[in-house]
């Protein structure tokens, strides 16, 4: 019975201890010593309520922000969207920034004897980047899980390209005839390959732009805010924070010809954008 009692009284002490002020303590502890209870821990005023964690530095962000943009569907097969206001001012200077330093004559991956069909200049960024992860994350969301398979595919690196004054790159796809191994996936020996599955294509700047329009020979979309009726086809003005969409490939994994696009000669001014190409992949280690 003592050993109850001194349970529970230590329980009682306990929780006055949370609750009443350190002066009714005083006056519990010598009622339970007169009935002979010793208490194994003194009761003491409970300290000042713990602190919430401080927030993250705000130069140092931790996630993407929510950002709202809008979509037009341009052309349903081949799928085109139109997508207005897909990254933010502040998100455009800051990819700027980071790819201006980088930037290197284009190539044209395997065929470097068409050198003079690209004559922009283009860099990868990084893909530490805060901005960049933010805006290939906000990628992701677009395309949902339709494209890619989880654990199979991937984002791909972000590309930063700029146009200047007399500039270009003729018609072309951006899916390869024959899909390609990464070096990575060579030196490891690793059997997979890989295509463009789609692009997306983002204007960051155009600054006193004239022409620099991308050029879609096999759509057809009439006269809109963003683009115009060119040749039987569809020319995009560069406007920024606009993009597009495109899927690259068929059904079958084959490449699909009516997605072949040009990016017209800039004659005033210089254009910057970036291109996203997610991947596919196919083969044994896919």
């Amino acid at each position: 019975m003592a050993g109850r009692l001194s349970l529970l009284t230590i329980s009682l002490a306990v929780a006055v201890g949370a609750y009443f002020r350190p002066a009714i303590l005083d006056q519990i502890t010598a009622a339970l010593h007169q009935h002979g209870v010793q208490l194994p821990f003194p009761i003491s005023q409970p300290g000042p309520p713990p602190q919430p964690p401080s927030p993250p530095p705000t130069d140092t962000p931790t996630s993407c922000p929510p950002h709202a943009y809008t979509t037009q569907l341009i052309s349903l097969d081949p799928l085109l969207i139109y997508i207005t206001n897909f990254t933010t001012p502040a998100e455009r200077t800051s990819l700027i920034a980071t790819g201006l330093p980088l930037l290197e004559p284009s190539p044209i991956i395997g065929a470097p004897h068409l050198a003079q069909a690209r004559t922009s200049w283009s860099a990868p960024l990084p893909d530490d980047d805060a901005t960049v992860t933010c805006i290939l994350s906000r990628a992701a969301a677009f395309l949902g899980p339709s494209l890619l398979t989880l654990g199979r595919d991937e984002m791909g690196s972000a590309q930063m390209v700029r146009y200047t004054a007399g500039q270009k790159f003729d018609v072309h796809t951006d899916w390869f005839a024959r899909p390609r191994l990464l070096d990575e996936d060579g030196a490891a020996g690793r059997r997979r390959l890989y295509n463009r599955v789609a692009t997306i294509f983002a204007v960051l700047e155009a600054d006193g732009v004239e022409g620099g329009e991308t050029w879609f020979p096999h759509v057809q979309a009439g006269e809109g805010e963003g683009w115009r009726a060119l040749e039987g086809g569809t020319a995009f003005r560069a406007v920024p924070g606009n993009a597009l969409f495109w899927v690259n490939l068929l059904a079958s994994g084959t490449g699909d010809a009516r997605t072949a696009h040009a990016g017209l000669p800039v004659e005033g001014g210089f254009k910057t954008a970036l291109n996203i190409w997610p991947r596919v992949f196919f083969g044994p280690d896919a």
